[in-house]
Formats: structure tokens, C-alpha cells, sequence
């Protein structure tokens, strides 16, 4: 089982990342941050293709996984990391099944399987 899932993107950089947002955003879920790498290193005067990283959650699944284990903490918000490179857009994000067994997920396992599946429907309409 692989640590991280990624999957390349049918869509320009842009587009994917717009794509997300919008979809995040009609299924109302929380949009805590989006960091923008490349912008980031150019400020820094390194040149750097683009990547953006996209932080969002809810509490309402979110807490439960925290009250069951509170190290899961660290992985919240939920992520999910998208850039260009050569020719290629690709997402990436943390693999759900990885994060059950990490953290030994038991009774909050309805609220990680919610995540799994919102996390797939988003990343699967772009694939």
C-alpha cells in the first residue's frame, strides 16, 4: 500500500485547481488555505514549475478521527497537492487507507471513509 496516491490530471494546471476549488466548494466543505509554491519560490528568486497545495476539511469529520486519535491531528486539514511537471498536471494526496492504518482507526471509521470517498470523487472527475 503506497503512502501517497497521485494521479494525473485530464485538465490544464488552472483548470485542475479551479476544478477542485469549485467542486470543494458546492459540496460545501471549508477551503482553509491554498498555498502557492511556485509564487513562494519566486519571491525567493528560485524558478520553480507551478504547485499549488489546497487545505480543507470539516470539523464534522474531521474532529471524530482527532477524538479517536488525537496524532491524527497532524494530517488535518486534509490536502491535497497539485503541479505541473514536463507536460503533466498531477494530484496528489495521502492515502486514506494509509491514514486508518497509522493511526489505527476504528470507531471513527465512517468519518474516514466519508473523506475517502469525497477525496476520490473529486480527484476521479479530473482523471
Amino acid at each position: 500500500m503506497e503512502p501517497l496516491i497521485k494521479i494525473k490530471s485530464k485538465y490544464s494546471f488552472d483548470e485542475t485547481v479551479n476544478n477542485i476549488l469549485d467542486s470543494l466548494k458546492s459540496k460545501n466543505i471549508a477551503v482553509f488555505a491554498t498555498i502557492d509554491h511556485q509564487r513562494n519560490a519566486e519571491n525567493a528568486n528560485i524558478i520553480m514549475e507551478p504547485e499549488k497545495l489546497i487545505l480543507f476539511g470539516s470539523p464534522t469529520v474531521g474532529t471524530p478521527l482527532m477524538n479517536e486519535n488525537r496524532d491524527i491531528g497532524i494530517e488535518l486539514p486534509s490536502k491535497l497537492l497539485i503541479y505541473k511537471e514536463n507536460e503533466g498536471v498531477y494530484i496528489v494526496y495521502r492515502n486514506p487507507e494509509m491514514l486508518i492504518k497509522d493511526y489505527g482507526i476504528d470507531k471513527s471509521m465512517d468519518y474516514m471513509m466519508k473523506l475517502k470517498t469525497l477525496v476520490e470523487s473529486i480527484v476521479g472527475s479530473l482523471s
